[in-house]
């Protein structure tokens, strides 16, 4: 058995789903006769572990959804018992059109929910002493995951519709079947309207999660950039290239932030100082990264962290010593311009060989103006024309020379430097952190904000939206989404041996929905149906004025622009 097997299969044997120790309502379940309970639900809730929503009935109905061909659909179902279900299993019967012809969707399925640990914390910092703990249903299990349910519990199902992009537009059929205990517990139909309409095989939406491949390396117990390791990469590589993933995350040297990593970043680029003070470099790890990620049409730039770690110390192999060492230089230090015209110069040489070099930006994340001002010069003149990037604060000092230029959701370009950065093919993106409480991407935000991101971000204007971590796991990512310094589940949104997630699911949603409404305005405005075009304009008003501020839930605003957007 290889590693990453192993791995997966201790991960499943050892896992305990963790149970919601806080005090819930027990009064639907007194009044409820024995017996076993199903529903299709709506997915903008998180349901709690032992406490009964009113909506479920022992007869569950069907449920009709839209979307367009090419489009990747969640919903949620709920199975809720008085008395217990042993192995309880979902899976979903084959597809049929209108004519009962068998229809292949493959993509298409079920899996059951996992609970996680959460808090209310929506911030940064240190994580309070004694905050309350609860549970969320956030994690997607795999397919033909399998789970007890106690008396007075509900487990909540993940169905996930991927519409073929050749479906011809019409009606389609299919059931959610939930066996438990031997016995067929339910049969919930489920039909898709699918429309003549379809989203691009990629969307023009420019997404960057930034990737912490250590982390995975150290959940599947396997060496860091062996084959075992390629291999464990390839479901979140998988995951990233479905959600439209435009950037690949390099590391140049050890750790660019500190101590806010569970897993330490290794660098990609072995940087060693030769018995005779020169500096040689193997770009092996990078090279294999960078050829990972190019399988799945992932990296459009490669984007290099960091000129300006978070700590201004840089670690490299010193040969003589036979260890590594820290050279500690500050921007603007001899040291420093000393190091980085070298590695620069040696870089981009091997950049030019591997035809990477137009996609290739230098970037820094969260950093000052005196030293980005000092790695802009230092770049410029080791490699005259380098493509440089920054997630931060806007500097309109340093704006004209960045490639890539990320704001803080409340920070804005204004309207004619975003309009010049469009005409010049320079990208511009907004991202959250755990600065801002919401809406954003943590384990306790309603799960309708992964959706409202990526729409808010077109919608003013931006290109896409950064996230700073994928998976850069906690300990123990299968059953504690916190973490000691950010907002629980601010450091990660998908889970390990490729289990997905509400929020990932919900954040593609978000995507789909802001290609739909770009298409849309294009051809409306092409074809001079001011009517409708004025319609689309209305419903994305409540975005573009942040009215969630105001008391408008993300998930009414996302709910009424899919409605408006499946109307044209």
């Amino acid at each position: 058995m290889n590693g990453i097997l192993l791995a997966a299969v201790m991960a499943a044997f050892n896992y305990t789903e963790p149970a919601d120790t806080t005090t819930t309502d027990q009064a639907a379940w007194n009044a409820l006769a024995p017996g076993t309970y199903s529903g299709w639900v709506s997915k903008d809730t998180h349901y709690r572990q032992r406490e009964l929503p009113a909506s479920l009935t022992a007869a569950p109905g069907d449920t009709t959804v839209t979307a367009w061909r090419g489009e990747r659909l969640g919903l949620e179902a709920l199975v809720a018992t008085t008395e217990g279900i042993k192995d309880l299993r979902v899976k979903l019967s084959g597809w049929r059109d209108a004519e009962g012809r068998t229809a292949e969707w493959p993509g298409s399925e079920a899996a059951l929910m996992r609970y996680v640990i959460t808090n209310r914390f929506r911030s940064c910092g240190k994580l309070p002493e004694g905050l309350p703990e609860y549970t969320v249903n956030d994690m997607i299990d795999l397919p033909g995951s399998v789970a007890d349910v106690k008396a007075r519990e509900v487990r909540p199902v993940w169905v996930t519709v991927e519409v073929p992009r050749e479906a011809a537009p019409g009606l389609y059929h299919s059931e959610l079947i939930l066996t438990g205990g031997g016995e067929t517990l339910a049969v919930m139909p489920l039909s898709v309207k699918v429309l003549d309409r379809t989203l691009p095989a990629t969307p023009d939406f420019f997404l960057d999660l930034w990737q912490q491949p250590y982390s995975v390396s150290r959940w599947a117990g396997v060496k860091p950039w062996s084959a075992e390791h390629i291999e464990a990469l390839r479901p979140y590589m998988k995951m990233l290239a479905r959600a439209g993933q435009k950037s690949a995350t390099a590391i140049l040297f050890y750790e660019p932030w500190g101590e806010q990593s569970n897993d330490k970043f290794e660098p990609m680029v072995a940087t060693t100082k030769a018995k005779d003070g020169s500096w040689k470099y193997d770009y092996s790890v990078f090279d294999r990264y960078v050829d990972l990620c190019d399988e799945y049409g992932i990296a459009e730039v490669i984007e290099c962290f960091s000129m300006v770690p978070w700590e201004m110390r840089f670690r490299y192999f010193d040969e003589a010593a036979g260890d590594y060492r820290w050279l500690d230089a500050k921007a603007g230090s001899q040291e420093y311009e000393a190091l980085w015209n070298d590695f620069l110069k040696n870089f981009y040489n091997h950049l030019d060989q591997k035809g990477w070099s137009e996609r290739t930006l230098v970037a820094m994340d969260e950093r000052g103006l005196k030293e980005m001002k000092e790695a802009r010069r230092v770049a410029q003149g080791a490699v005259p024309g380098i493509k440089m990037s920054l997630a931060g604060d806007y500097h309109p000092e340093l704006e004209p020379d960045l490639d890539l230029y990320t704001l803080m959701i409340e920070d804005f370009f204004p309207a004619e430097v975003l309009a010049r950065r469009k005409a010049e093919g320079k990208k511009s993106l907004l991202y959250t952190c755990c600065a801002s409480p919401a809406p954003n991407m943590f384990s306790n935000s309603d799960p309708a904000d992964n959706a409202w991101l990526p729409v808010y971000a077109r919608a003013t204007g931006f290109d896409g939206f950064l996230h700073w971590s994928f998976m850069n796991w906690t300990d123990n990512p299968l059953e504690d989404s916190r973490f000691f310094l950010f907002a629980p589940g601010d450091t990660y949104f998908i889970y390990p041996d490729g289990r997905s997630s509400v929020r990932y699911e919900r954040m593609v949603e978000g995507i789909q929905l802001s290609e739909k409404l770009r298409i849309l305005e294009k051809e409306l405005l092409e074809k001079g149906d001011l009517a409708g075009y004025a319609a689309l304009q209305e419903a994305l008003l409540p975005v573009r004025t942040g009215a969630h501020t105001r008391h408008v839930s993300t998930a009414k605003v996302i709910n009424d622009l899919q409605r408006e957007a499946n109307r044209q």
